[in-house]
């Protein structure tokens, strides 16, 4: 799921760290309230790869955050993260830029192809109608199934 979020940076909370089995980790969380008729605020996640991205900005700047949220079980309970993966400035009407490894790929162009002389008539749109039509007739309420 690729969400985004628009709105202001209320505060940073400080960086959290530690160990586990793949290695060491950093985790740091900051407040967005977003620029809605009804403003809601949003607590969000950045991990090690992303947190030199928030240190860029400062409490108050207006930011487009990429979001990923993910719910998970644990002892019966659900918990829901919202983790950023990316963090730009807010530009009104502005289209993201591609990803870093985006490739646009030529489109292959339509190349008109001879006609065969066994070639099947080619149809005609909108179909003509043809000169007569059979009058209309009401087959009535008694050749009804049920």
């Amino acid at each position: 799921m690729d969400n985004k979020i628009e709105g202001k940076i209320l505060s940073k909370f400080p960086v959290e760290s530690g160990t586990s089995a793949r290695g060491e980790w950093k985790k740091q969380k900051f407040l967005v309230e977003t620029m809605d008729q009804y403003p809601r605020k949003v607590c969000i996640d950045v991990w090690t790869n992303v947190i030199p991205q928030l240190d860029a900005f400062n409490e108050g700047e207006q930011v487009s955050v990429s979001i990923n949220i993910e719910s998970r079980e644990f002892n019966g309970k659900w918990y829901t993260d919202v983790r950023a993966w990316r963090i730009d400035r807010f530009q009104p009407g502005a289209v993201p830029p591609p990803p870093q490894n985006y490739q646009p790929q030529a489109q292959p162009q339509m190349q008109p192809q001879p006609q065969s002389q066994y070639a099947a008539p080619q149809a005609q749109y909108p179909p003509q109608q043809p000169a007569e039509q059979a009058p209309f007739v009401d087959a009535g309420a008694d050749d009804l199934p049920f």
